[in-house]
């Protein structure tokens, strides 16, 4: 995973295959198959349309019916370890205090 920063500072990831990720919002649409709280591996990025996450062995048992969601929004992700535990980007404070 990469990191960039807005204007003020604030870290924005950049996803790449292989990263983890946990679903911070239920998958949109009208069949729901992705849960907030839900952690995976992405296997692919789609630009503007989302990531490709695999579910299975991570929070889903590797046999799971549906082991991979797909289109996620990155808005509906935030990065995590192999356990699902969050993980807190820094800012950037230069960028703030130049802003100031």
């Amino acid at each position: 995973m990469r990191v960039t920063y807005q204007a003020d500072g604030s870290p924005v990831p950049i996803y790449e295959t292989g990263d983890m990720v946990r679903l911070v919002r239920d998958e949109p649409g009208p069949i729901v198959t992705a849960r907030a709280g839900e952690w995976g591996e992405v296997l692919r990025v789609r630009g503007r349309d989302g990531l490709d996450i695999r579910f299975a062995g991570f929070s889903r048992p590797s046999t799971a019916l549906m082991p991979i969601a797909t289109a996620i929004p990155t808005s509906y992700v935030a990065p995590c370890d192999r356990r699902g535990v969050p993980l807190r980007l820094q800012r950037d404070l230069k960028l703030k205090q130049e802003i100031a």
